[in-house]
């Protein structure tokens, strides 16, 4: 399926809302299944839709089956670190910005990432690479 298809099947069904089934809960069912009736065909309301494509540009990777690329992952500072902790395992920031806003958010640069704070605790860190 072309992703304009797919694009636009998921906002007919957006569109659609939620389907209720036409059956009684499993706890009211009888132990005996019943037969089936015939389905009846449901008249639908025509929907106008739009469709906006962007066109995606990047570097595309085309790997064999097999093939392994090596990834160097980073030790990030995970979420709810404090800031004495981080400059335990990261040494002294590069650059520290000036507190911004309420709840105050600081930022410290490193050679390859930054690390975001609220307060004394992280709430982010990004690869500057």
């Amino acid at each position: 399926m072309k992703t304009s298809q797919l694009l636009l099947a998921s906002s007919l069904i957006l569109a659609l809302g939620p389907v209720k089934a036409d059956r009684p809960a499993m706890s009211e069912r009888d132990a005996t299944p019943a037969p089936a009736a015939p389905a009846e065909p449901v008249m639908m309301e025509p929907v106008e839709t739009s469709i906006t494509v962007q066109e995606q540009t990047g570097d595309v990777m085309e790997i064999q089956p097999g093939e392994t690329i090596p990834v160097t992952v980073l030790g990030f500072p995970s979420r709810g670190m404090d800031m004495s902790r981080v400059k335990n395992e990261l040494g002294e920031p590069l650059t520290i910005s000036p507190t911004v806003g309420e709840p105050p958010i600081t930022t410290w640069s490193y050679p390859d990432r930054k690390v975001y704070f609220e307060g004394r605790t992280v709430i982010h860190a990004v690869s500057t690479n």
